[in-house]
């Protein structure tokens, strides 16, 4: 029986039994609805944005007053002496008590107050609080978007890749296969004294390098699968790619590849918006900076009522009759508050904040080039594609021709065993490129949609 003729129906029937049990095939658009619910990162962002929506209430709510109101009862001695201090909120004030000598018996006293202070007028604080605050949840909603973006197009990039080692594993199976039945009828020539000894060895060292082979191209499978469960929070129980990806008319193709063709970047890609609102929040912060540092005119007031066991006469009374409020004032005024110093600390300040909000506005810049850049390089990588894709239908005839008739030619004596593995691998590399073709030109046309903010549009396509 010939090699050639044999070699198919035992690929097959091997392909057919790796594939008797399909596993649940899901989808790249579930894939990435999975991650955007699941990914821990988005949770996160999400709970940021909240939080720089409440700074906005929180900002807007600075205007109002600081109205305190206190009363304390106290028992103690009153003894006082002329003069005047800076209390640094430390020391207990005594009010009279001045006597020629001191006088250790206990009062008792309370006072009540209750006091208001209120900026009438902060040069445009307040507005610049509301602006910062604002700047930031816009800011925050940027990097959400930017992140749940990228995150659909990582998932896409490993839904890809997981479709080209997917159908790798098949090829380097059917590889190891062929191998396996080369191996086992070159053995029986050998045995029979038909052909030399040495063409089994060479043979079974053919077998083992494919099986290698096909090991490193499953452990770069399973990796895979397991970062994609990583991000979809996914179940680890059998899932499948879709397949059929693979068979994607050219009509198809062409209009996704016209649907993702741009002529420039625009501000309108969540990853520029991002860098643009970071720039913006800067801005506000640097505005902010230097309204904080301007003078204040603020209404002050405040009411307090007294009491206290010493009479006017300074006679100490009963303690219970110092509970008692006994006197009351009022007091009311407008203060202007500035630190003629911070006209250095503004200067100082504004600076730092201003030069870090040049090197992001050149980050735009930077990270527009970037894209601009890897627009460039996708647009490259599927031309090649598409020319690929006019050579492989062609490579894959000839290889497969070739070892048919390498395979006849061993059969007769006409080829030796290095011509019979050279077939076969050529045969095996034409595989591995037909199979690879479709994963390049998706990831090639992907990374054009990512940049040019079309990624959504693309996605619309599975």
């Amino acid at each position: 029986m010939r090699i050639g003729k044999f070699l198919p129906a035992a690929v097959l029937l091997a392909s057919a039994a790796s594939c008797a049990q399909p596993a649940a095939v899901i989808g790249i658009r579930a894939a990435i609805d999975s991650a955007l619910h699941y990914y821990p990162e988005l949770r996160a962002k999400e709970f940021r944005i909240a939080g720089a929506q409440a700074s906005v209430t929180d900002a807007s709510d600075l205007w109002l007053p600081s109205l305190k109101i206190s009363d304390q009862m106290d028992i103690g001695t009153d003894n006082g002496v002329a003069g005047s201090y800076f209390p640094l909120g430390l020391i207990p004030s005594t009010s009279g008590g001045i006597r020629a000598d001191a006088n250790s018996t206990l009062f008792s006293g309370n006072i009540g107050v209750a006091y208001l202070e209120h900026e009438l007028y902060n040069f445009g604080l307040n507005g610049a609080r509301v602006d910062a605050a604002r700047s930031l949840a816009e800011y925050s909603a940027a990097d959400y978007d930017e992140a749940s973006y990228l995150l659909r197009y990582r998932v896409a990039q490993l839904y890809f890749e997981l479709l080209r080692y997917r159908l790798l594993v098949s090829v380097q199976q059917k590889n190891v296969d062929r191998y396996q039945v080369l191996y086992n009828y070159i053995r029986a020539y050998t045995g029979s004294g038909i052909n030399p000894g040495v063409d089994s060895s060479i043979a079974n060292a053919e077998v083992s390098r494919a099986r290698i082979q096909f090991i490193q191209t499953e452990e770069t499978y399973r990796k895979l699968r397991q970062e994609f469960l990583s991000y979809t929070g996914l179940s680890s129980a059998g899932f499948d790619v879709d397949t059929s990806l693979y068979h994607i008319p050219d009509d198809r193709i062409s209009r996704i590849r016209t649907l993702v063709s741009a002529d420039s970047i625009t501000s309108r890609n969540p990853v520029l918006a991002y860098y643009t609102d970071r720039w913006q929040y800067s801005l506000a912060q640097e505005n902010l900076i230097s309204k904080s540092y301007l003078p204040k005119l603020s209404l002050i007031g405040s009411v307090w009522f007294r009491g206290s066991s010493i009479s006017p006469k300074d006679v100490y009374g009963s303690l219970a009759t110092g509970w008692d409020y006994s006197r009351s004032n009022y007091m009311a005024g407008l203060a202007v508050t500035y630190n003629v110093i911070d006209l250095i600390h503004r200067r100082d300040k504004t600076d730092v904040q201003h030069f870090e909000s040049e090197a992001l506005r050149e980050e735009i810049g930077q990270q527009k080039t970037i894209l601009e850049n890897q627009y460039q390089q996708a647009e490259v990588a599927v031309q090649a594609a598409v020319r690929r894709g006019q050579e492989v239908p062609l490579l894959l005839a000839a290889a497969r021709s070739v070892f048919a008739q390498k395979s006849a030619q061993y059969d007769a004596g006409l080829a030796n065993i290095t011509d019979l593995t050279d077939a076969s691998y050529l045969l095996y590399k034409a595989e591995t490129e037909e199979v690879e073709l479709m994963p390049d030109l998706l990831n090639a046309l992907l990374n054009m949609a990512v940049t040019n903010n079309t990624l959504n549009a693309f996605l619309t396509n599975f």
